[in-house]
């Protein structure tokens, strides 16, 4: 879907019409990518059948580029995790190069181009909103949700992911404002 050069910024708009001259803001569109720029250069009256004649300008774009980019990270930050690659040392390395290069380009892009950097991240968000289908999904509310009624508690691993025991009588007396009561105590 083309977009329309109201739709982009003043210091882009003054950015093109600086190199290719003044933009007819009801004519002239750009790519969606921004990869070209419609420059209008002949409207013929509605009377005679209408028409618009446009010259097509390749526009520098690095939306794709962008998004190539961070795919390529992305799988590689998988592969990464996957069985035969953890202790790879030498995969290790290149995964690093790839979210490197990635980090890099990405500070580049924003900083050079802040147009199109946002119009990348702002179809990379709308891309991500139409694949995430989790959140019409309930959470779950039960303590047995991942362990069977009656068994122990997992708490070593719990430990291990970095969380430390509560001592419940010791935070009930800190808390402020809070009365506590047991109702479930005999």
């Amino acid at each position: 879907m083309p977009i329309k050069p109201s739709e982009l910024s003043p210091k882009f708009i003054k950015r093109i019409e600086d190199r290719y001259g003044k933009i007819d803001m009801k004519n002239d569109f750009f790519a969606n990518d921004l990869s070209y720029y419609a420059k209008t250069t002949n409207v013929e009256s509605e009377e005679d059948g209408g028409g618009v004649e446009s010259t097509i300008i390749k526009l520098p774009s690095f939306v794709t580029l962008f998004s190539s980019l961070e795919k390529a990270k992305d799988n590689a930050k998988d592969l990464a995790s996957n069985k035969e690659l953890r202790g790879d040392t030498e995969y290790k390395k290149q995964y690093v190069k790839v979210r490197d290069t990635f980090n890099d380009f990405r500070t580049f892009f924003r900083n050079n181009y802040p147009d199109q950097y946002e119009l990348a991240t702002g179809k990379i968000q709308e891309i991500v909103k139409e694949i995430t289908t989790s959140a019409a999904t309930p959470g779950f509310l039960t303590p047995y949700a991942f362990r069977k009624k009656g068994s122990k508690s997992p708490e070593n691993q719990y430990l291990k992911l970095g969380y430390k025991p509560v001592n419940k009588k010791a935070l009930r007396k800190k808390a402020k404002g809070i009365s506590y009561v047991d109702l479930y105590k005999g």
